[in-house]
């Protein structure tokens, strides 16, 4: 059995831990300065005493400097994953080509009724768009995608993967352009520029031909699944979409 990452470690600690509402305004600058000035105090609590305590103090500096800081925004989303996308703040692989319309692996076409018999994860349709224009399975069967397609003032697009199993999107975005969000009280990430998308297989390999340039992005998981509203839309717009999805 192999050790667990470290950030998937945090992540679970980070589950059981209530975490205060950090200070703001003049507060915060003095809640922040007197961290800045404390020191450790001289006692001696049991090993386990120590790491919970050093969690806590950890999650809440960190919850003050990533509401301040991009660059401690950029660090933390380094080892960030919202279900099945992972977001790496590091420079994209060299790639020969990124078509915006790039279709992902076996990529085929299919009415409503068939993605949602096909699909191991239930399909969800947002009642503010209706039925889609078009719908699009990909990578293999059972496929691991179901693409909702909408066409109209530009084209919206709404993935939705199995977020359990492993990644499937890679996404590289600047540490200004990861916001976190919140749909329906899960915890998600709003991408409000264009970014690079790179597909992985099944094998966690990257599949160039699938690379594209996506555009504005909502992303969050929820019961296990993994979602993406990508279009032309403000983030008040894409949370209005993700929050009619049944």
């Amino acid at each position: 059995m192999t050790d667990p990452r470290p950030e998937d470690a945090l992540r679970e600690l980070g589950e059981h831990l209530h975490v205060p509402t950090p200070p703001s305004g003049p507060a915060l600058t003095t809640a922040v300065l007197s961290r800045l000035d404390d020191r450790p105090r001289r006692t001696r609590p049991a090993l386990a005493v120590r790491l919970v305590a050093a969690a806590v103090a950890l999650l809440a500096a960190l919850g003050v400097a990533m509401a301040v800081s991009p660059q401690v925004r950029a660090a933390v989303f380094d080892l960030l994953r919202v279900g099945g996308v992972e977001l790496n703040q590091g420079p994209p692989p060299p790639l020969r080509t990124t078509a915006p319309d790039a279709a992902l692996p076996g990529e085929r076409p299919v009415a409503l009724d068939q993605a949602r018999a096909a699909a191991a994860f239930p399909v969800a349709v947002p009642r503010s768009l209706g039925d889609p224009d078009s719908v699009l399975l990909a990578g293999g069967d059972p496929p691991r995608v179901v693409s909702l397609r909408y066409t109209g003032a530009g084209e919206t697009r709404i993935d939705q993967f199995d977020g359990v199993l492993g990644p499937v999107f890679q996404k590289f975005a600047g540490a200004p352009d990861a916001v976190p969000s919140v749909v329906d009280g899960h915890r998600g990430i709003w991408v409000p520029r264009p970014h690079l998308v790179l597909y992985l297989d099944r094998d966690g390999r990257l599949v160039e031909e699938a690379a594209r340039l996506a555009g504005t992005t909502l992303i969050w998981e929820a019961d296990g699944v993994t979602y993406r509203i990508e279009g032309p839309l403000s983030h008040e717009q894409a949370l209005e979409i993700a929050e009619s999805l049944r």
